[in-house]
Parts: structure tokens; sequence; C-alpha cells
């Protein structure tokens, strides 16, 4: 059996990620949460770094702070800014810890390219749970 502490985050992380740029208006992050089928949206900046996510909470509560003047806004204005993220080199016990310690089921992974960070994959409770059945 493989020890769980030694497998990558980048090892097991989802690499599909959708991306919105941050200056994208409302329905154009609407359009992509139903083309995309997904429940978050990673937020990006001119140079592909990372800005912020956008979840289906983060929707429901601007329709319902906003109501009509919701179309008014922006990507940036919808994102959370500081998610909890984890660095592709780390291992599956790191990972686990966040998750467990914050309460989440999912982390975003980001790397470092020319000083900037980029996100690269998203990694789940389940993602782990299958790479564990699998050792």
């Amino acid at each position: 059996m493989k020890d769980v502490c030694e497998i990558k985050v980048s090892d097991i992380m989802s690499r599909s990620l959708v991306t919105i740029g941050i200056d994208e208006p409302f329905e154009e992050v609407i359009k992509n949460f139903v083309d995309a089928k997904v429940h978050a949206l990673i937020v990006v900046g001119p140079g592909g770094e990372f800005m912020g996510v956008i979840s289906h909470t983060d929707v429901i509560n601007a329709l319902h702070e906003h109501k009509e003047k919701v179309f008014e806004l922006e990507a940036e204005d919808l994102m959370f800014p500081k998610p909890f993220t984890i660095d592709a080199n780390a291992n599956l016990k790191e990972a686990a810890a966040i998750m467990t310690k914050n309460k989440i089921h999912r982390l975003l992974v980001l790397s470092s390219y020319s000083g900037k960070l980029l996100p690269v994959g998203i990694i789940s409770a389940t993602d782990i749970i299958r790479a564990i059945a699998s050792c």
C-alpha cells in the first residue's frame, strides 16, 4: 500500500477548470455556469493570474442583495477573493488537514509561474477518498 502522505495534490487533482475574466458581466457568469455545468468559476486577471472564485452561493447572494441591479455587476463584484487554496506540490495529508479544519470539501490548486499564482486544478474530498481506495 502506498503511503497516502507521499501522494501529491497534483497527482489526483482535476485539471479541468472553467475560468472567467475579472471584468466579465453578470450574464456571462451565468452563461458559463450553465454551459460548463460546474459549481464554481475561477476568476482570473488579464495575465491569467488567480483573483478569486464565484460559486452558485455567490450568485444567489448577489441576486438577494442587488435584486434587478444584479445585471449591472461584473465577476469581480461576485467573486470571493480569498478562498482556501493549496499548492500543487502539497501532499494529500496537507489537503485533508485544510479541508477538515475549515469544514470545506474542495480546494483550488495554485502553482507559481513567473511570479504569478495561476490556477491549475481543483481537489475535492472525493478525490482524496478515491486516491486512498486505490492504494
